[in-house]
């Protein structure tokens, strides 16, 4: 009579097959090893994806969120019992740690009370705030800004009824302002030697500006990058290279760059200029949309200064949300002239 190995009346050979094939990896177990091995791909490799139809614009903006889909997949697995899934999808989250923890505590560290009170004394404040065009009350997102006590303002996207609107507001607290085109900085310290920057447009989007600070003259570039869609990228990387060229070529030894970037940290495009510059930001920061943030187009990039503090403003009426930095000066950072070079 042929016994059942699924009772206790199975030998001790048949007991060992049942045991090794209970142990044996199932179609969901393989199944979770492929994802996580998909998503461990994507999070370092992701400059090496192509931007064939702006795929890659999605993934590089959205990359943090990457950690959300581990997380609910390793949940999944778990709950499923499929233990050897488990372990490459908890393998994918050591590895989402390993990119964007230090992102996540960037700005985050608490200071002492006395060195809060030093650096009030030594340090100043600067945001920038997309307006949106066409938002029904810009007066509202700029009162937001004033009540913030930032020493510098950069906004973008204004038009003739919204500087209409935004001037008596602004003249009122700060003494020095310049606008060009779409993009204007009002500031507490002294504005000089202004001048437009169109980044390969035919309008301007920039403007470039020498900003007396207590700490000594400051090179300010306000900008707004062309947007982007799926699909249709180069204008922004055009003006994003264009960018990087003049900000290269800037001996200067304290830089601001501000405004709407139009990408994110993670957007391969954004690297060469922020391999010459610093972000200010807490954690992640994100800005955009305002409603539900997640991605951060919006970025306060420096050097020569230590960043002290940073946030994002809720703003009325807008789709971005403003972000604020709290600098002190820092070790000026050498700078070189830019040399031209052929292949």
């Amino acid at each position: 009579m042929e016994k059942d190995i699924g009772t206790t009346y199975a030998t001790a050979t048949q007991r060992g097959l049942l045991e090794a094939r209970r142990r044996r990896p199932r179609a969901r177990d393989w199944v979770a090893g492929t994802f996580a091995g998909a998503i461990t791909v994507l999070l370092f490799g992701h400059g090496l994806v192509p931007q064939a139809n702006g795929v890659v614009l999605v993934i590089e903006s959205f990359l943090p969120w990457l950690g959300v889909v581990i997380a609910a997949l390793l949940i999944a697995v778990l709950l499923s019992k499929a233990w050897f899934g488990a372990i490459p999808m908890a393998a994918a989250l050591i590895c989402w740690c390993v990119v964007f923890l230090p992102v996540l505590m960037t700005g985050v560290a608490p200071a002492s009370a006395e060195e809060t009170l030093e650096e009030a004394a030594s340090g100043w404040t600067v945001a920038t705030q997309n307006l949106r065009a066409g938002n029904p009350d810009p007066g509202a997102a700029v009162e937001k800004l004033v009540e913030s006590g930032a020493d510098v303002v950069v906004l973008q996207e204004l038009t003739g009824p919204t500087l209409e609107r935004i001037f008596p507001l602004l003249d009122g607290t700060y003494g020095h302002r310049l606008t060009a085109g779409t993009v204007g900085v009002w500031s507490r310290y002294p504005l000089s030697q202004g001048e437009p920057l169109a980044l390969g447009l035919g309008w301007s989007r920039a403007v470039s500006v020498q900003l007396e600070s207590p700490d000594g003259p400051v090179q300010l570039y306000a900008v707004h990058l062309p947007s982007v869609r799926p699909g249709d990228v180069s204008s922004r990387n055009n003006g994003l290279a264009e960018l990087t060229r003049i900000v290269e070529a800037d001996t200067s030894s304290r830089m601001l760059v501000v405004g709407d970037f139009n990408t994110a940290n993670t957007d391969r495009a954004f690297a060469p200029l922020l391999a010459i510059l610093d972000d200010a930001r807490a954690g992640f920061g994100f800005t955009w949309p305002a409603r539900l943030p997640a991605t951060r187009p919006d970025h306060i990039l420096f050097r020569g200064f230590t960043m002290t503090g940073a946030s994002v403003i809720s703003s009325p009426g807008t789709d971005h949300l403003a972000t604020m930095a709290r600098l002190q000066p820092g070790t000026p950072r050498p700078t070189y002239p830019a040399t031209n070079s052929t292949s």
